[in-house]
């Protein structure tokens, strides 16, 4: 028996700590379960005072239900307002405290109304109190100011902490949960990302031999796999920050563009125009810049087996940075303003370079884009790599 009742508690515990299962239905029967547990509450201090008093009290079931019923629906409406105040409020003293003000308010209102309904309607002449004489010989107003009245509603006060407490436990409970789930998590991604490492290891050794291989007999492709390689290792080891130096990101754009016009040489006009000799404290967003660039080369060559062009323009002034993208548009390539990458890419834009010019030429035969961002510039030096002033 007490292992059917441990494994209850765990279920119910387990879909209190489960947010896509704690809703609809779950989460109304758990109110509904709560504001039973605190009309049980109340009845239990009830008990003393009505089943077994010093002297008699003969009333009717009506009598004995009035102030259970209302010291039940003000503990409810108190819990439910404390609640909403801390979840929302907690670390907002200025909206916190005049909360709080309006929280005691309500209360009040509410035991006042519940007090008078109780003794003129329900028939109770007094409770163990006095809250209903007290309440019933003073207005409204007076009767909120009046020092007593804190004291009556204590009793109220005091019993609604009874079932925040439960609250309390819960979400103890719910964030221990949480954390051992995140604790999984983070021990998974930590395998993951140690799984990543080694990998990336292997190919690269990979890429290597292969390149070795083909050195003497395929300078072509050896020069493929050289580019690859600098390609993956600058997006896996030097991208971690928040900005690179702008001569490594141009660097990987080169080699990008290298890999595309081997593939299509013979049917791809290409211009390039690269600064040659950026500044070694300049840096940039990475991989800021090489969406557009693909997207070119996605739109203006793959989708066609015929002759296309790609212009693509990066000129630097001070800190200023240009780039021009121009690409044929192929008869079936699809609209180009869409796609995440592009829509992901102006997002960060806006993030990072408030202050950037964008514009977006969509017309017949072609696709243009102009863009103009201000970089920032590092105190740290580094020796800028010969194949980008090439």
């Amino acid at each position: 028996m007490a292992f059917k009742n441990s494994l209850m508690v765990q279920r119910l515990l387990a879909i209190l700590t489960d947010e896509r299962r704690y809703r609809g239905v779950t989460r109304l029967a758990f109110h509904g379960l709560l504001i039973i547990g605190i009309f049980l509450l109340i009845f239990s201090a009830y008990i003393p005072w009505f089943l077994y008093p010093a002297a008699p009290l003969n009333f009717e079931f009506i009598t004995y239900a009035g102030p259970i019923m209302r010291d039940s629906f003000c503990v409810i409406v108190q819990y439910y307002m404390l609640v909403y105040l801390v979840e929302h409020y907690a670390r907002k003293p200025l909206v916190l405290v005049p909360g709080l003000v309006v929280y005691y308010f309500v209360l009040f209102t509410c035991y006042y109304y519940a007090s008078y309904a109780v003794k003129h309607y329900f028939g109770l002449p007094d409770d163990y109190t006095g809250s209903l004489n007290h309440f019933d010989r003073m207005p409204f107003w007076k009767a909120l100011y009046h020092p007593a009245t804190f004291f009556h509603l204590m009793f109220i006060i005091e019993r609604a902490f009874y079932p925040l407490a439960a609250r309390l436990l819960i979400e103890i409970y719910r964030r221990q949960v949480r954390n051992l789930r995140l604790e999984k998590q983070y021990t998974r991604l930590e395998l993951d990302f140690l799984k990543s490492q080694i990998n990336p290891h292997f190919l690269f050794n990979v890429l290597n031999s292969i390149y070795s291989l083909t050195e003497e007999d395929n300078p072509r492709a050896a020069r493929i796999v050289e580019q690859l390689s600098a390609m993956m290792r600058y997006s896996l080891y030097e991208t971690d920050g928040a900005l690179v130096p702008l001569h490594k990101e141009l660097a990987f754009i080169r080699d990008y563009v290298g890999l595309e016009q081997l593939r299509t040489a013979k049917r791809l006009q290409l211009e390039l125009v690269f600064p040659t000799l950026p500044h070694e404290d300049l840096q940039i967003a990475p991989f800021i810049l090489i969406a557009f660039v693909e997207n070119a080369f996605k739109h203006g060559v793959h989708n066609t087996t015929r002759k296309s062009w790609v212009k693509l323009e990066i000129r630097l002034k001070d800190d200023d940075l240009t780039l021009t993208i121009s690409n044929q548009k192929t008869p079936n390539a699809s609209q180009q303003t869409g796609g995440i990458g592009l829509l992901n890419v102006q997002k960060r834009l806006d993030a990072l370079y408030p202050g950037h010019e964008l514009t977006i030429l969509n017309e017949a035969g072609a696709y243009h884009i102009h863009l103009k961002i201000r970089l920032t510039k590092s105190t740290r030096t580094s020796d800028i790599p010969s194949r980008i002033l090439a």
